[in-house]
């Protein structure tokens, strides 16, 4: 059996000098003229920007610690020469039960833009045509007070992915609960400690037909043995429940990967339902599983902190 090796990975930096060769000279009387091929223009893959109303630069983003929370930042640019203060944000969209609300009077220096995290409401399934309103009231440095209110860019397709998500995730739930254990259990010790993560599955009161296709890893994690995590089942409405575990390592050694996790503890299982729709559904780690993994990894990558004696 091969194992991943564990310990401290080195960052090396390569750094690459490219010489230009020069060549000048003149091409002797009637030899072919040589010329140089003119290279395509560059595609223009930037995001659109946001969209302009009465001075307010208007826009919907998400943030990968957002994905987990169901959050939405309402992104606000003031266009105008002045300072503005947001007094109040509302967004709404038919894919969702209830508007989004921002209440929490923010002020926006000329030319500046800020991001209004907001929580999204329970999804509707399946989603209805997205058409999104975001009205914004704005007081101006005279203490004039105006409702700005228009339909936000979203650059990225953060509405279509999270009705996508939203509506798998009710899916599965109709069929099955999914979730992982509160707790870790870890076997052998110093680098070649394996951590295996508890998988429950309970159909008893769905309906339906689940493929549990397999898990794929994260950032953070990796499988013990090959490249995923094989499910290869099938899971019946209306069955009894079920558990199986999956043996982990860490799939990285810096502790700045620790640091800034923000969905290396989600475990990303493919799966689809009978005469239904399919994707990848993320299972969130618990608070206390979630500092569990991160202990494993300080531990097996050798970069734990030891107890105070």
């Amino acid at each position: 059996m091969t194992r991943q090796r564990h310990g401290s990975i080195g960052i090396a930096v390569a750094l690459c000098t490219a010489a230009a060769l020069l060549l000048a000279g003149c091409a002797p009387q009637g030899a072919a003229e040589t010329t140089t091929p003119t290279a395509p223009a560059p595609v223009d893959e930037s995001p659109a920007p946001p969209v302009v109303v009465d001075g307010l630069g208007l826009q919907i983003l998400q943030n990968r610690p957002d994905y987990g929370n169901r959050m939405l930042q309402l992104s606000v640019t003031n266009e105008s020469d002045t300072a503005l203060t947001v007094t109040a944000a509302t967004f709404t969209s038919p894919q969702f039960e209830a508007p989004s609300e921002w209440a929490k009077p923010t002020e926006i220096p000329p030319g500046l833009t800020r991001h209004l995290p907001v929580q999204l409401g329970t999804a509707i399934c399946p989603a209805p045509a997205t058409t999104p309103a975001l009205a914004v009231t704005v007081v101006d440095a005279s203490g004039v007070s105006r409702v700005v209110t228009g339909e936000p860019s979203d650059p990225f397709g953060v509405l279509e992915r999270i009705a996508g998500e939203d509506c798998l995730d009710d899916a599965v739930a109709a069929v099955a609960d999914l979730r992982l254990d509160d707790t870790l259990e870890v076997t052998g010790s110093g680098g070649d400690a394996v951590a295996h993560l508890k998988v429950h599955v309970d159909p008893s009161t769905g309906a339906g037909e689940l493929r549990l296709e397999e898990a794929r890893s994260t950032i953070l994690l990796a499988p013990a043995e090959g490249d995923t995590w094989p499910f290869d089942r099938t899971v019946m409405g209306g069955g009894a429940p079920e558990s199986f575990s999956v043996a982990a390592v860490p799939a990285r050694c810096d502790p700045h990967a620790i640091a800034e996790d923000k969905r290396g503890t989600y475990i990303p299982i493919s799966l689809a339902i009978t005469d239904g729709p399919s994707g990848t559904m993320y299972l969130r780690s618990s608070d206390s599983l979630r500092l569990a993994i991160y202990d494993y990894i300080a531990a097996t990558c050798g970069f734990a902190v030891p107890p105070s004696p």
